[in-house]
């Protein structure tokens, strides 16, 4: 053991009984292991947390590591309580989920229904980013002011439309969040829109004009009808202007031919399909299709045309895509093992 870890032990284990002492929550918990690591920097420290569901009492572990050499893991408990390693000698109900009436259904179940049955790959994915975001965050992490928090809270409730309390209210109701569980989040999302930042920065510019094209837009009205020689038909009437684009859908929402999707769209020229490329040249209020469409047919108006300029969503969108390159990059450099599906799962531990 190098003589610079020795310090940081004893310090870890008077951080350990403090917060057992005073029962602090993970928030603060989280905020002291910051100052703790500023007077040893030499020693990168991590924490976990477990919540016992009875009495929401809080059980810590430290673990400092040490460069060439490993880990050592540290924990506290009262006397009066039982050491974290003896309660895993009983068996947790810690893989359930939920439990909707009688039924409960367990995370490794949720997994495999995500994998298979609905094949959201880009959940899993999804799931494997987050992993990566906490390790970053937690090797260098983000400094947060009550404006930061109060910004990422804000923009949350405008992007899932909880502009009243009432609505916050029950979402957190249908999610099982209480209050100190949603300020975990808003945490959790204002750093990662920081860590995005810090990612990104400098970066864009030069993205932007290695791509300008990519972002060049089109705004278009659609619908969608199902038969294939229906689609022809009412667009060849439409060219011919024997009816008018706006009249056509409207008929074909109220005799049932439409399929719904939304209307009015705008699209980068990056994301579109082949067969709205021709879009980006097209003249106002030229129309196009029928678009085949997985199991629809389009057919689209061009409304405007618009040249990429870097502004405020471009910006963003961009953002976004670095961000999401750089994941993507550490993911394939990872090693990744998906517990769900043993029969010796590990706890749902929290990890900072």
């Amino acid at each position: 053991m190098s003589n610079s870890l020795k310090p940081a032990l004893c310090a870890a284990i008077d951080y350990l009984k403090a917060l057992n002492r005073e029962g602090v929550r993970p928030n603060e918990a989280r905020s002291r292991l910051q100052e703790l690591r500023g007077e040893h920097p030499g020693t990168r420290m991590d924490l976990l947390w477990e919540e016992e569901a009875c009495d929401r009492s809080v059980h810590y572990d430290a673990l400092l590591h040490e460069a060439g050499e490993g880990t050592v893991s540290l924990s506290f408990c009262s006397e009066k309580t039982l050491p974290w390693p003896l309660r895993g000698v009983q068996r947790w109900s810690e893989m359930n989920l939920v439990r909707v009436n009688a039924t409960v259904l367990k995370v490794d179940q949720a997994v495999a229904l995500l994998d298979f049955i609905w094949d959201d790959a880009p959940m899993l994915k999804r799931l494997v980013h987050a992993a990566l975001i906490r390790e970053v965050l937690n090797q260098e992490p983000v400094t947060l002011t009550d404006e930061d928090l109060q910004r990422a809270l804000n923009a949350f409730r405008r992007t899932h439309r909880l502009l009243k309390a009432a609505d916050m209210h029950r979402w957190m109701s249908e999610r099982g969040l209480t209050q100190e569980k949603l300020e975990c989040l808003m945490v959790e999302h204002a750093q990662i829109a920081a860590l995005r930042d810090r990612v990104t920065a400098g970066r864009v510019e030069e993205y932007f004009e290695s791509h300008r094209a990519d972002f060049d837009s089109v705004s278009v009205a659609q619908f969608a009808v199902s038969d294939p020689g229906e689609a022809t038909r009412i667009a060849e009437q439409i060219r011919c202007g024997a009816v008018d684009f706006d009249d056509a859908a409207e008929r074909c929402f109220l005799t049932g031919h439409a399929v719904p999707i939304e209307h009015f769209v705008v699209i980068r020229r990056g994301q579109a399909s082949p067969e709205l490329v021709p879009a980006f040249a097209a003249e106002p209020y030229s129309v196009l299709g029928p678009i085949r469409a997985s199991e629809t047919c389009k057919i689209v108006r061009v409304l405007s045309r618009t040249p990429s300029s870097l502004d405020g969503p471009t910006h963003s969108m961009i953002q976004d895509k670095l961000f999401e390159i750089w994941l993507e990059d550490r993911r394939e450099k990872s090693a990744i093992e998906w517990y769900w599906g043993k029969s010796d799962s590990p706890s749902n531990n929290h990890a900072n």
